[in-house]
């Protein structure tokens, strides 16, 4: 299938802003709202840390040259295996990933996955269902000329790496400790770095409507990762999509939650 209608060429495909002085954020601003994940670069003493990856439409590594040139042992972290995070994986040397994401990641190239026309009916109904109006395109611009958003899919990449809950990653002068948060897919992980007082939340939480009826998701397991979100002390908030909030506004999140799909 090919798009119906011509688009513009986006050249910089990647914006990147610094949240500190060793954080920052990558986003793909001609995506749809929907896919418009963040990318979020942990910049340590000795090694660096990629937490998702984006959809994949324009690679990388020309944007991470800019800030990382020189830099050795560049790690990848997928926090779950949906498309809009787990798009750029194959790039990377050392991949890593939570076991129970291990098969989606595997047939993450059966899915279009910026031409919703070509979605499964079922997936497009439990979108329609949860109130998200599904564009047929998830873009406004191309990355190169020539890119048919129709014929696009990732390329899938095996995890070099498994981690689940407790596991440390030690960049040099900056610790992080892998959290499970299920309940929007089993292996949805996140990162608690214990230097800056950062959640990094991937789609457990984040400011708009939180997505739990996927055909992976588990309400149940949601509300034990609410019932943990409720009571972590952290600072800060870096989540997959939408901009980042504080300790209150996180515990606000969680108890929304709870309320209204806890009973």
């Amino acid at each position: 299938m090919s798009a119906a209608r011509p688009f513009p060429i986006a050249s910089d495909w990647h914006t990147v802003t610094w949240a500190t002085g060793r954080t920052a954020v990558l986003t793909e601003p001609h995506i749809d709202e929907l896919l418009q994940a963040n990318l979020w670069y942990l910049r340590g003493r000795e090694r660096d840390l990629l937490v998702d990856t984006g959809n994949g439409a324009a690679p990388l590594a020309p944007v991470l040259a800019r800030f990382a040139r020189g830099r050795r042992g560049l790690i990848c972290l997928v926090t779950h295996a949906h498309i809009d995070h787990i798009g750029g994986f194959h790039e990377f040397e050392r991949r890593l990933l939570h076991p129970a994401e291990q098969a989606a990641a595997a047939r993450i190239d059966d899915l279009t996955p910026l031409a919703t026309a070509t979605w499964p009916a079922e997936l497009r109904d439990r979108f329609a269902d949860s109130g998200f109006l599904l564009p047929p395109v998830l873009m406004d611009a191309v990355p190169y000329a020539g890119f048919d958003p129709g014929a696009f899919r990732i390329v899938p990449a095996a995890p070099t790496h498994f981690v689940q809950g407790g596991d440390e990653i030690e960049l040099g002068g900056r610790r992080l400790t892998v959290i499970e948060l299920p309940g929007h897919t089993p292996g949805s992980i996140g990162l608690i770095d214990h230097d800056e007082r950062v959640l990094l939340s991937g789609d457990a939480v984040y400011e708009g409507g939180l997505i739990d009826t996927l055909p992976e998701s588990d309400v149940d397991a949601y509300l034990s990762t609410m019932e943990r979100l409720r009571a972590l002390d952290v600072d800060t908030v870096y989540p997959g999509h939408g901009e980042p909030f504080g300790r209150a506004r996180l515990h606000e999140l969680a108890e929304e939650y709870l309320r209204e799909r806890g009973g």
